[in-house]
């Protein structure tokens, strides 16, 4: 028996990576499937700029995107919402040259780009804001339906033989003689020789985690979620303002507009001034959002370790107790790589794990 602690991307992903090879499987979420900052998520699939083993994982992970969504699809039975026609990266007069040499970086990194000026721009997106006056056109960047794909990977768990359990929350980790033996929840205790722990925040209150466990700390983020004709929506790619939000149309209508960062606030409350901030955003580049409804403010709250790079592995105290953490705002976009490999690697412990091996813990 596997137990995954969490129900946002990490755990599902993962869960169902391992469901699907047959493994007993048991996924516990404190609140809901998806909840927390996977539902909080514009969920935009975007490489980091650099040549290292991190950008190596995330471009494997984007082209294996594709593949991904049509077995969850086949699998789960559900469309899922997944979007390929790129982002624009937009530039104003004042913010030209900053545009323009990302632009450039990025070719030099060997990214497909496209320039596109004042009127190329605006045949593309008719809606826009004249101030937007060039864009970098980046035809890689894909994006998701975050609660849709939380839900199908739930489906498809389900389906494959595994377990889900809501509303529970794990308090601690039991052990003996060196090796996991299960955990305890508010509810009851469960038995298993591996437990996976992939719930962010949730991890610094579990009992019974060896000193070596790393403590997370609180990112959150705010979305605005306005509401656009789904029948005649006022943008088709995804948009980066210059300050860096993004903004995500939806097929059922939805535009999302996020993201904010908020160091070490933890409260699920949204402001007033970051609703504000959002959706002057959308009107700076599309003066009609001004007429949009706010359909929903939401805010999830990320987990980082330390610098914030990603940590996953297994203690050295406890066989059988591994840990995904620290995704921060990319969990979505290597999610089909990091659940394969890791689920290799849980497994068999001598697993050949290309990607994630720069970033593997093997106890």
């Amino acid at each position: 028996m596997i137990i995954i602690a969490g129900g946002g991307i990490a755990g599902l992903s993962l869960a169902w990576n391992l469901a699907k090879r047959g493994e007993k499987i048991t996924l516990i979420e404190r609140d809901f499937i998806g909840s927390g900052a996977s539902w909080a998520a514009t969920a935009y699939l975007e490489p980091r700029l650099g040549t290292g083993a991190m950008r190596a994982l995330e471009w494997a992970a984007i082209k294996a995107w594709p593949g991904f969504i049509a077995d969850l699809e086949h699998n789960a039975g559900t469309p899922i919402d997944h979007r390929k026609n790129g982002q624009m990266r937009l530039a104003f007069s004042e913010n030209l040259n900053i545009v323009k040499s990302d632009a450039e970086t990025r070719q030099a990194q060997g990214w497909n780009i496209e320039w596109l000026e004042d009127s190329q721009v605006h045949t593309h997106e008719p809606h826009l804001s004249s101030r937007v006056i060039a864009a970098a056109f980046l035809p890689d960047v894909h994006w998701v339906n975050a609660r849709l794909l939380c839900k199908a990977l739930a489906t498809a768990i389900t389906k494959s033989g595994g377990t889900i359990i809501e509303r529970q929350k794990i308090t601690g980790i039991l052990h003996e003689h060196g090796r996991v033996s299960g955990v305890t929840t508010s509810h009851t205790t469960i038995n298993a020789n591996r437990v996976v722990l992939a719930t962010a925040m949730g991890t610094n209150s579990i009992n019974g985690l060896p000193p070596e466990f790393p403590e997370c700390r609180a990112v959150k983020g705010t979305i605005l979620s306005l509401g656009m004709d789904k029948n005649s929506p006022i943008i088709t790619h995804l948009l980066r303002h210059p300050n860096g939000h993004v903004l995500a149309p939806r097929s059922d209508g939805r535009l999302l507009v996020g993201s904010t960062h908020e160091d070490d606030e933890t409260s699920p409350d949204v402001s007033m001034e970051n609703r504000q901030q959002l959706k002057q955003s959308a009107i700076d580049l599309l003066p009609e959002a001004a007429n949009l409804p706010v359909i929903e403010a939401t805010s999830g709250i990320r987990a980082l370790i330390g610098d914030g790079a990603l940590r996953l592995g297994t203690t050295t105290t406890y066989k059988g107790l591994y840990y995904s953490l620290s995704h921060a705002g990319a969990g979505f976009l290597r999610a089909p790589t990091i659940a394969e490999q890791f689920a290799d690697f849980i497994l068999d412990p001598e697993a050949p794990c290309q990607w994630i091996d720069r970033f593997l813990h093997r106890g």
